[in-house]
């Protein structure tokens, strides 16, 4: 069955529009929670015996990432249009970062540390016991910058590009390197190739990141100017190839410097600084952050209707 890409940009705007409207409800079977269930029941099996960890790894990624490929080709089959706008609404989250970053602004706000440590769980996978407000806050500006890239725009892109399969496919890639891809003991190797592949995957976007929120910028009135030149300048004072081109652009726009240390898994890392603004980052700069987030979403969803236009036909 042939559809103009034409309606493709349709179903992005109206999947953009649920996930404005409604979010992520949790009394409904989420595509990525069922993503995450599986490789909770894949991975123990897959290294049993002597299996090599990268191999089993790859097999991992191979069936999880096939298998979310190919059972969203099916539903998009069956249910044409209906089944491609509500996959790419739940492969969109925007509004969920949003409630959780300013979720924790206001406990900080109510001087309520417990309850801001417990909202940036949602937001950062970092250990959040031993924060002050500071950390808090520097942390979720870091999370809002790097999710937009992550939850926002590379599945709309997506999903531009390959529809609904693709970006399914695109978030079992994510999902994957959340939750295996890091760099301890128990994940090094059978978590490499997802590690990898999630690298590959958000490249583009990454860097597609960087003029949006210039512009976005450009129309709150923030610093549009340092949003470019620290962006230029600090897109990789970061381990990973992609996550500080958005954060070095939003500090430039917001005044900040991020980065520096942080603790995951009981682990210190000192991650590079990234801007040349105040360290005192305070829930004011979330609150902004938002702004940027929803404004640069937009500008986002733009490009990703655009590219959706052109080549013609899919099947």
């Amino acid at each position: 069955m042939k559809k103009n890409k034409r309606s493709r940009g349709l179903e992005l705007i109206i999947a953009y529009l649920l996930d404005a409207l409604i979010g992520d409800p949790e009394i409904y079977p989420h595509p990525v929670r069922i993503i995450g269930r599986s490789i909770d029941y894949l991975q123990p099996r897959l290294r049993m015996g002597d299996r090599d960890a990268v191999a089993a790894g790859g097999l991992l990624a191979a069936t999880v990432v096939g298998g979310t490929y190919g059972i969203t080709r099916l539903l998009v089959a069956v249910a044409p249009g209906f089944a491609d706008t509500a996959l790419l609404y739940t492969a969109i989250a925007r509004k969920d970062l949003e409630r959780s970053a300013l979720r924790v602004a206001e406990a900080l706000e109510e001087n309520d540390l417990a309850s801001a440590r417990e909202g940036l769980k949602a937001l950062a996978g970092r250990d959040v016991d031993k924060m002050d407000n500071i950390a808090i806050c520097r942390a979720a500006v870091e999370s809002v910058a790097e999710n937009f890239v992550d939850g926002v725009l590379a599945p709309m892109l997506w999903g531009a590009t390959a529809g609904a399969p693709g970006a399914m496919a695109f978030k079992a890639v994510s999902t994957l390197d959340s939750m295996i891809g890091h760099d301890d003991e128990t994940h090094r190797y059978i978590g490499k190739l997802s590690a990898r592949l999630d690298d590959l995957a958000v490249f583009p976007s990454a860097r597609i990141a960087l003029p949006l929120i210039v512009a976005a910028s450009a129309i709150l009135r923030l610093d549009a100017a340092a949003a470019l030149k620290i962006g230029l300048r600090d897109r990789k004072n970061h381990p990973s190839p992609n996550s500080a081109h958005a954060e070095a652009s939003f500090a430039g726009a917001l005044g900040l410097t991020l980065g520096g240390p942080s603790d995951y898994g009981g682990l210190r890392r000192d991650l590079p600084e990234i801007g040349e603004g105040t360290s005192e980052v305070e829930p004011r700069h979330i609150r902004e952050a938002v702004r940027l987030l929803n404004i640069a979403s937009l500008l986002a969803l733009s490009v990703a209707v655009l590219l959706s236009g052109r080549g013609g036909r899919w099947k």
